[in-house]
């Protein structure tokens, strides 16, 4: 049986990177940052009273805190009024609880490409989870569990259990490079480690050689059945005992965890408190702790809430390329594309209400009826065909956004992918970069739609109808899975419809007929009335005088479409038109694009037109023009 094998993925910076994907965290953006983690009830109330926030209370404690902050001193467990002491300019910010499990979603979510199953916590018999620490005790020492390296947080790893399967990329060296560079998309940095459980790769991704940032230092992987022996030169405080706990070995000298497994049993589990039997199992090497595997939603969502009200449409471009982003890369992991983003830009409740109040129009009354998510901009965009590249999930985001004008400052952004489908492989060939690339055109169609709208987008389809008006029509972009589901037998019977047809076309032509009628070269979108026409009648085209030189009949409709209410009875023909008279004077330049007459026409001709006659009323109607 193969050994167990468990990556963890520590992300140290989760809160602040969190903070920074917002958008500049002051002015200057350059400040040092704190981040306070609580509740969704206090954020919630943050949100609704956006216009009145005041700065976090003085006796708030610090979480996390970036690398600019730790030079400067601040530390995480210190109050804001002490940090502020130390740094005038200290940045603070909160990050709730259900953001933090939704970043560690996504990188889960991205982390499944590469093994059989993620997770965000552990079972019952590794530390407590995260839903029973937190149930049933709201607001108690939610700041201290936060920081609390052991039972109840940080909430900052990812486990993944490659049992097996890190062969498929190379090995594990290479499965942690990949597994690197996606979490690094994300816009996080991580340590990964990789041993035979979850907490001794937890313990080795937080405080191995690499932990500290020294240059040259790989991620540690502890070979298989040797998890004591890795464990051994770090820290006592990587294993899973309280703090105090903690201070008290160190304060006897025991420092690293192999001083630790060389005291006697007896005494060291009267001093561990109630984990004695977990930290044992540590010591020995061993880690059964299941994992809770992670499940994945089916609707991708990414949400940000701004401190600071945002106005201006290059700050939501900003933030949305970020969302575009972790979208693709948890796409690509999946396999999969998004067919529609759904768009939810929050309004300043206060100040929308104050600019919308006196308008009586439905935009203003749609905006204000929503008691309970407040007032919002809501919008979404249709991709043609799916697509999963970030650059091109953004486009036509960005081509919606640079036409719409915010009725408010926005408090927050929610995006959601929407229409799921499996992504489209294109094979790789040899003149790829030389010839047009297959991946271009999905995005230009998405971009075309959010410009000039959905229904105007699509391809041309052959429609069996006698007018030629009716011959073609815009259809929307046939979706892949769509037309894989079409059965072999409607595709033979299609082809068989097309032989026949073409077969009789044959016979027919074999049998002396006349070629097809010609069909015009341009239609236009409405017909012109031109009146009673005849060879050199005068008519008017877009406010100019020109006169028929020739008519040539081409085909009559007798009684098209006769079951409607409106059946068509036409007598097409071809008109030469010419400007002037037929003497050859200059044309004007408006029909300088019109080609001269075939078949023997006049030098002073203009350009053939496609006219039709309706029989029953005896009026002409120019339809296109001819090539």
């Amino acid at each position: 049986m193969a050994a167990r094998r468990i990556v963890a993925i520590v992300l140290p910076q989760l809160a602040c990177e969190l903070v920074k994907q917002r958008g500049p965290v002051s002015p200057s953006g350059k400040a040092p940052l704190a981040v306070i983690v609580g509740g969704e009830e206090e954020r919630r109330a943050a949100l609704a009273a956006r216009s009145e926030r005041e700065a976090p209370a003085p006796v708030a404690v610090i979480d996390v805190v970036d690398d600019e902050a730790r030079r400067y001193g601040v530390r995480p467990g210190q109050k804001v009024v002490e940090a502020a002491a130390l740094v005038a300019h200290l940045a603070i910010h909160r990050v709730t609880f259900a953001e933090i499990d939704a970043a560690l979603g996504r990188v889960a979510e991205v982390a499944l490409g590469l093994g059989a199953t993620a997770a965000i916590q552990l079972g019952e018999q590794g530390a407590p989870t995260r839903t029973g620490a937190r149930a049933g005790r709201p607001g108690e020492r939610a700041a201290s569990a936060a920081r609390s390296p052991w039972g109840d947080g940080p909430y900052d790893t990812v486990w993944l259990d490659i049992t097996g399967a890190s062969h498929l990329v190379g090995g594990e060296e290479a499965l942690l490079g990949d597994l690197g560079e996606r979490v690094a998309a994300l816009g996080h940095r991580a340590r990964l480690a990789i041993a035979d459980g979850p907490r001794l790769a937890q313990a080795l991704a937080r405080f191995g050689a690499h932990a500290d940032g020294a240059p040259g230092a790989e991620a540690p992987i502890a070979p298989p059945g040797k998890g004591a022996l890795a464990i051994g030169p770090l820290p006592v405080q990587a294993l899973p005992v309280e703090r105090e706990v903690a201070s008290f070995l160190v304060r006897l000298g025991v420092l690293r965890v192999e001083d630790l497994a060389r005291l006697p049993r007896a005494q060291v589990a009267a001093r561990l408190g109630p984990r004695t039997v977990e930290v044992m199992e540590l010591l020995a090497g061993r880690d059964p702790v299941p994992l809770l595997p992670y499940e994945v939603p089916r609707l991708i969502e990414e949400e940000v809430l701004f401190d600071d009200p945002v106005e201006s449409a290059e700050s939501l471009l900003f933030v949305l390329r970020g969302m575009t982003s972790r979208i693709a890369s948890r796409l690509a992991a999946r396999g999969e594309a998004c067919g529609r983003l759904n768009v939810a830009i929050a309004y300043d409740r206060s100040i929308a209400r104050l600019r919308l109040g006196d308008r009586d129009d439905e935009v203003a009354a749609a905006l204000l009826e929503d008691e309970e998510r407040g007032p919002s901009l809501r919008f979404h965009v249709d991709m043609p065909v799916p697509l999963s590249d970030a650059g091109d999930l953004l486009r036509p985001l960005k081509a919606k956004l640079e036409r719409i004008e915010l009725a408010a400052p926005a408090v927050g952004v929610h995006l959601i992918a929407s229409r799921i489908a499996r992504a489209r492989r294109v094979q790789l060939d040899l003149s790829r970069d030389r010839s047009v690339d297959p991946d271009s055109l999905p995005a230009l169609l998405a971009e075309l739609s959010a410009e000039i709208g959905a229904e105007r987008v699509g391809v041309l389809e052959v429609a069996d109808a006698h007018r030629p008006e009716a011959r073609s029509r815009l259809v929307p972009v046939p979706d892949e899975a769509a037309a894989a589901r079409t059965s072999a037998a409607a595709r033979a019977r299609a082809a068989a419809e097309r032989a026949a047809a073409e077969q009789g076309a044959a016979g027919e032509r074999a049998e002396g007929d006349d070629a097809p009628a010609p069909e015009p070269a341009r239609l236009l979108a409405q017909p012109i009335p031109l009146g009673r026409v005849g060879r050199g009648a005068i008519v008017a085209v877009d406010r100019h005088l020109y006169a028929i030189e020739r008519l040539a009949f081409v085909m009559r409709l007798d009684a098209v479409e006769w079951w409607t209410p409106t059946p068509a009875s036409r007598d097409y023909a071809r008109a030469w038109l010419v400007s002037g008279s037929p003497s050859g004077r200059a044309a004007p330049a408006r029909l300088g694009e019109l080609r001269a007459p075939r078949d023997g026409g006049s030098a002073s001709s203009c350009g053939e037109a496609w006219i039709y006659v309706d029989r029953a009323t005896g009026e002409a109607f120019l339809q296109g023009w001819c090539e």
